[in-house]
């Protein structure tokens, strides 16, 4: 909060390197922040509007559910295999999108183990994916300043509910000052 402390350390960073100060941060890589005297506030709406642009999904509808429980997804699933480019783009922005929508990880992990020869199928889950972003783009994430620094985690063990390998699956749910980080392997 010192002032003169932070105008110390800019002009010893920009003694260093070649910098510019943008001042206070708005917007920084598709995440728009922002900030009051109590709360900051993170959102990546504007990046969600031109994923569904790129990927031609401006008029979907959204869903409830990332995915269906229902849809088997595994090397084997679908009956034709597709050109993996556009597929692979769409998994690497969903992943990018977890840092306000964690809930998305387990799901994009799911998919992204198929990234060598994805199938019609893993497609149609991807855009699900999108369609659920899209209905789920005006939720932020809200940390307030009147929060307590704590980190709280807790670990679910399943075995064998891996369909494709029945391996053993470790989740991990880590809360800090009362917002969700999830990890899931």
């Amino acid at each position: 909060k010192d002032l003169a402390e932070i105008n110390k350390v800019k002009s010893l960073l920009s003694g260093r390197f070649d910098m510019k100060d943008l001042q206070e941060l708005h917007y920084f890589l598709g995440i728009e922040v922002i900030r009051t005297p109590v709360r900051i506030m993170i959102s990546q709406r504007h990046y969600v509007l031109n994923l569904l642009y790129k990927f031609g999904m401006t008029e979907c509808k959204p869903v409830t559910t990332p995915l269906d429980r229902n849809i088997k997804i595994d090397a084997n699933s679908g009956t034709t295999e597709i050109e993996p480019t556009q597929y692979r783009q769409l998994i690497g922005n969903l992943l990018y999108l977890t840092i306000t929508q964690p809930g998305l990880i387990y799901p994009v992990v799911l998919l992204s183990q198929l990234m060598q020869t994805p199938r019609d199928i893993n497609l149609d889950c991807a855009k699900q994916m999108l369609r659920h972003v899209y209905g789920m783009m005006n939720y932020d994430i809200l940390y307030k300043s009147t929060m307590s620094i704590w980190l709280k985690g807790y670990i679910d063990t399943d075995w064998a509910s891996c369909k494709t390998d029945k391996l053993l699956t470790i989740r991990f749910v880590f809360s800090f000052k009362n917002e969700a980080i999830f990890m899931e392997q």
